[in-house]
């Protein structure tokens, strides 16, 4: 996920704005307009939303010409972090930190909470901005400051309503709808996450970012339409925005689109070769389409950018399993049940190569973890049956497969397999009763016509096996005899 960082607010005021002092050559000399240290923040507020470049053009001017100015530094380095450039907005948080040891005005605790918000100092920046608070309750930056350190703390609840409260006093607060929709999304309230995105949107309708967050949301709602034309603006607006490639890629993915998914993923992965999920992402359209050596290349890249993602070791687990290559496969499972030992799935992963290679105790064990860990995984149970089954364990596979059946109820292999442990215990009935349910759930495989008429065979009923044989040479392809 893309951290989303806010920007600016326009603080409402009723007072015209002054113009910028100047000299005004006439016939006589006019001294200059003299411009409050409060309209010039109002002003920058407002430039935010329109022009960021102008805001870092003006804050640049006002500090060349006063480098003790702690609210243009932080002025400057809200519309860096708007720019997408952390590192300059990181540098002018901490030289207004500096220079603010002793706020006094409410314009000042403000811009100290916000260095400290950016520094992660944040009970610090809780305090100073509930002071700007008491100093002007209706400073909405200051209310919304305090929400984006609640937020960064994973104080939904507090951040949501200060974020509330900014947009109350400032209708128009682009980045307090940002703040506030996210803690939606976190809720997973989606209408209400897409809602306060939709406003962004109206607000801001030239830039990426809300676009690309209400996208987000869409693809959650499974709604892969809007959330494809979404991405599709947000590229438009910024043509190197390489997670909307990459979000894009996942809805198209999602609606089997895979050529356009694979296409988005390596446009992401060219424009930020060094973020893991588009490698990932790509490996999997890789491996639908049976390419396992790209696939396996691209998880290994993911590995080799973030060695702790226990995904990537199973998804290249796959592709050696697929590839018949066991012990690598076991060696990535492991992997990913060392970094996420409560997964399920790679345990359920490694019991089925532990099965291809007739390690079926270690297989036991395996399938038995996955269904300690998920009591209502049917998978787990018929696996589990089956290796019981090689082992003779007869009356334990039974039980297995009947667990399956109850979890999964037209699970017509867990009736076919149980039916042939029903067979080699001579409980000839059971057996074909199981496999006349497997037929009537799947009349398509030969194998539970086959076991069937081995069973009527048992029983002496003739007319019946040879006819099941000839239902299986049918569906093998071969004449009938």
């Amino acid at each position: 996920m893309v951290k989303l960082i806010g920007g600016g607010n326009i603080q409402p005021d009723l007072r015209p704005l002054v113009a910028a002092a100047c000299l005004i050559l006439q016939t006589v000399v006019l001294a200059p307009a003299q411009t409050s240290p409060r309209q010039v923040r109002i002003r920058w507020e407002k430039l935010m939303y329109e022009d960021t470049n102008a805001v870092i053009r003006e804050t640049t001017d006002e500090l060349a010409a006063n480098p003790q100015n702690a609210i243009a530094f932080r002025m400057r380095s809200s519309a860096f972090y708007r720019n997408s450039e952390p590192e300059k907005g990181k540098a002018d948080a901490i030289a207004a930190y500096a220079l603010l040891k002793k706020p006094a005005t409410a314009e000042e605790f403000e811009a100290r909470c916000y260095a400290e918000r950016r520094l992660e100092m944040y009970d610090a920046a809780m305090s100073n901005c509930s002071t700007a608070i008491d100093l002007d309750p209706k400073f909405a930056w200051a209310y919304y400051n305090r929400g984006s350190t609640y937020e960064s703390t994973n104080s939904f609840d507090q951040a949501a309503a200060n974020y509330t409260k900014a947009i109350e006093l400032s209708p128009a607060f682009s980045d307090a709808y940002s703040g506030r929709g996210r803690i939606f999304g976190v809720k997973k309230e989606y209408d209400k996450a897409i809602a306060d995105f939709t406003k962004v949107v109206e607000l801001e309708p030239r830039r990426a970012s809300g676009y690309f967050i209400r996208g987000h949301f869409y693809h959650q709602k499974e709604q892969y339409d809007l959330a494809i034309a979404d991405a599709s603006k947000a590229i438009e607006l910024d043509p190197k925005h390489s997670s909307a490639y990459y979000n894009r890629g996942a809805a198209q993915l999602r609606k089997e689109k895979l050529d356009l998914a694979l296409a988005d993923f390596s446009k992401s992965i060219e424009l930020d070769p060094k973020a893991p999920l588009p490698y990932i992402n790509r490996g999997f359209v890789y491996w639908r389409n049976k390419e396992f050596d790209k696939s396996i290349a691209d998880y290994t890249k993911a590995i080799e950018l973030d060695p702790k993602a226990p995904v990537s070791y199973l998804s290249r687990g796959l592709d050696y399993e697929d590839k018949n290559e066991f012990d690598k496969a076991i060696a990535d499972y492991s992997k990913a049940i060392e970094l996420a030992p409560n997964d399920p799935s790679a345990y359920y992963r490694r019991g089925t190569s532990y099965s291809n290679r007739n390690e079926t105790a270690l297989a036991i064990a395996d399938f038995t973890r996955v269904i300690e860990l998920h009591p209502t995984d049917a998978d787990a149970f018929y696996d589990r049956a089956n290796s019981y089954y090689y082992q003779k364990k007869y009356d334990l596979a039974i039980a297995d497969h009947t667990k399956a059946i109850e979890i999964r109820p037209k699970f017509a292999w867990a009736y076919n397999n149980r039916g042939n442990a029903h067979l080699k215990k001579s409980e000839i009935e059971l057996a074909i009763s199981d496999l006349t349910k497997a037929i009537e759930l799947d009349p398509k495989y030969a194998v539970s016509y086959r076991a069937r008429a081995a069973a009527f065979d048992a029983k002496g009923a003739k007319a019946l096996a040879e006819k099941d044989r000839q239902k299986a040479l049918e569906l093998e392809g071969e004449p009938k005899k």
